[in-house]
């Protein structure tokens, strides 16, 4: 995309936590037994912003890391593939998370949170936001205590209010909520405002109460969602909206790393929202799918997230050599 189109694209702000994920490399392990430790940069909304920017969209990261060192790293990090970090605030520790996988395949987890709970509405700088403009809220830390719960509500009313394009994700992990019914209400309160929402499976399943992926996503529809999109792994991406349901397929890989597929979902569909009309009709949904699943899968041919993360140009490339 050349300079003067990325420039007539819509902004998307992505909101949320940006930490340090801490990857045991012992194989088999347990955070008591391990003790070689690689340093990753984490977060759900950080990595919507690094697919969008990788794919020549203009995004911005609004959240909170510490003053330290992990807070330069991660600056350093999404200021290499061009996010926007002029709303990042510093300040306290940055937030940490250890992980590890012991020999029964059961994950480790242990989260050290920090600056990431504290950021506030009043850091945000409105100046730079505009009716149209797209604001995503994907943060698996958005519902915990703290002022970024805060500023997650405010500026989702202030998105309504001043017309803009909202997008949510409810990054749902079992090792951070515990209560599943006050996620599930949370959760529908951000659905019933949205213009786009993706979940997976159980996602769907836990807000809607039914087991039935037809049923939660008519009952989502119902919330008020204007379109759906259930992520299904390697059976593809079931598509709803008001106008009719459709299941997208994949494209077949050898799978390496599934970490960070969908949040490079988010962001390929956010980017082509950005740049296109803002009427969506459901076959030119379908198409953003289409492209948005590419994105996805070929994040999942390598390790990391943000690092295996695509351009355009190897969308390009993956797709002439049939991946």
């Amino acid at each position: 995309m050349d300079g003067n189109t990325r420039n007539a694209s819509k902004r998307v702000f992505c909101i949320g936590e940006l930490l340090i994920d801490f990857i045991c490399k012992d194989v088999g392990t347990n955070l008591v037994q391990g003790n070689n430790f690689e340093k990753k940069a984490g977060g759900a909304p950080a990595n919507v912003a690094a697919a969008i920017t990788k794919l020549e969209g203009h995004a911005y990261f609004l959240g909170k890391v510490g003053n330290d060192p992990f807070g330069v790293f991660l600056e350093n990090t999404l200021k290499e593939v061009n996010v926007d970090t002029s709303m990042l605030i510093k300040g306290g520790n940055t937030t940490l998370a250890f992980v590890s996988i012991d020999s029964k395949g059961e994950r480790d987890f242990k989260f050290c949170r920090g600056a990431d709970g504290e950021y506030s509405f009043d850091d945000i700088d409105f100046l730079k936001m505009k009716k149209g403009d797209i604001i995503h809220f994907g943060s698996a830390t958005g519902f915990l205590d703290g002022e970024l719960r805060n500023t997650y509500f405010k500026l989702l009313e202030y998105a309504k209010e001043n017309k803009m394009f909202i997008s949510f994700d409810p990054n749902y992990r079992d090792a951070l909520i515990k209560d599943t019914r006050a996620f599930a209400e949370d959760s529908i309160k951000f659905i019933e405002k949205s213009d786009f929402v993706k979940l997976s499976d159980e996602e769907a399943m836990i807000i809607t109460g039914k087991e039935n992926l037809e049923e939660c996503t008519d009952e989502i529809l119902r919330m008020g969602a204007k379109t759906v999109c259930i992520t299904l792994g390697s059976k593809g991406t079931l598509l709803a909206t008001k106008e009719k349901k459709v299941i997208v397929p994949s494209i077949k890989i050898k799978q390496v790393d599934s970490t960070g597929a969908g949040d490079a979902f988010v962001g390929a569909i956010l980017y082509q929202i950005a740049k296109g009309e803002d009427n969506l009709e459901f076959d030119t949904i379908f198409k953003y799918v289409e492209f948005a699943n590419v994105v996805g899968a070929i994040t999942c041919m390598n390790f990391g997230a943000i690092c295996s993360m695509p351009t355009g140009e190897d969308v390009k490339k993956s797709e002439e050599n049939k991946y």
